[in-house]
Order: C-alpha cells, then structure tokens, then sequence
C-alpha cells in the first residue's frame, strides 16, 4: 500500500471518528473528575455547621453552589440529627500543616457513608491569605468530598487539589450525576 493511500485512509478514519463524535470520548478521562467507589444511599445528606458566623456563612455560599448546580442535595438537619458536620479548625500540625480543609468520612462495609465531618484549617486559611470567594471554593472543594467525588487534574474543577480559584465545573457536576446513576463499589 502507498504512503498516500495510507495517508487518505488515516485522514478518513479520524474524519469518521470527529463525525461520530467519538473524540471526546477519547479524552473523557483528560477532563474527567474522579469519583470514589463509596457513596451515599441517596444523593441527598443533612448537615450541621458549628462556627463562627463568618464560616457559616462561607460553608453556607458553598452549599448553595452545590444544591444550584447538582443532582445532590445538602439539606439542613438539626443539632441531633443529621449526617454531615462542618466546623473549622485552627490545627496546623503534621501532616495538615499546609492544608486548608479536611474532610473524615465513615460508613458501613457494604460502601455506603454514614457520616462525614469537615473542617476548615482557619489559621492555614489566614496564614496563606485565602479570601472570602477562595475559602467558598476551598468549602465546595471539601463538601465534594462528601459528595463522593476525588481530586481532581483538571486545573479549573474544585476538585484539583492545589486550587482556590475556580469554583464547580461542568466536570465536577458530570462526575456527581455519574457517582449516583452508578451502584456503590462501581467507577
């Protein structure tokens, strides 16, 4: 076979695969937010915040975000029942020394959360002149752990572990609507 035809066979190949819309698909992982294989029941959970007003108001604005943009639900519950507490901590030590926000999570074997506790690193916060928009997303990062959702490649998801500049992307919310339409255990 020619070096043109095979030319003309490659260019029509990747002509076919634009038309079927197949390139995306390619690179769906490139872009894609990384879920974990645990989840909750169903994509809605309750919630406490402890805290000064500030931080209530800045985990406040990061709910929002996320109950405006996805499927999942952050409901507020009540001083003795509810499933997730978000509070801040002025601990910097070990291992979180240059971290701005935690996020604990338990649940059964069978891969269902139960709980999850937040917290915002407040001192780290400080220390690293994070402002009010950037502890929203560092916020909206943490309560997409609580989602189910991992860290993230992608420069501008809330996912990426090293920003406080971008706030929820289309990825980020594909990944939530995908972690729920899957059966706990499956990526």
């Amino acid at each position: 076979m020619s070096r043109e035809r095979i030319k003309r066979l490659g260019l029509s190949f990747l002509a076919v695969l634009i038309g079927l819309g197949l390139t995306p698909m390619l690179n769906a992982n490139a872009t894609t937010t990384p879920i974990t294989r645990s989840r909750w029941p169903k994509p809605r959970v309750t919630y406490v915040i402890k805290g000064s007003r500030y931080y209530q108001n800045v985990y406040k604005a990061a709910i929002k975000s996320w109950n405006a943009k996805s499927r999942f639900k952050f409901v507020a519950g009540t001083k003795a029942h509810h499933q997730v507490t978000l509070s801040t901590s002025t601990g910097t030590r070990g291992a979180y020394y240059h971290l701005s926000g935690i996020t604990y999570m338990t649940g059964y074997p069978n891969g269902y959360y139960t709980k999850a506790r937040v917290l915002l690193l407040t001192r780290n916060l400080s220390r690293y002149h994070y402002s009010y928009s950037n502890r929203i997303h560092v916020a909206e990062h943490e309560l997409g752990h609580v989602i189910g959702l991992k860290h993230s490649k992608a420069k501008n998801s809330v996912m990426n572990k090293d920003d406080r500049y971008y706030g929820i992307s289309k990825a980020d919310v594909a990944a939530v609507k995908l972690r729920y339409q899957l059966p706990v255990g499956e990526l």
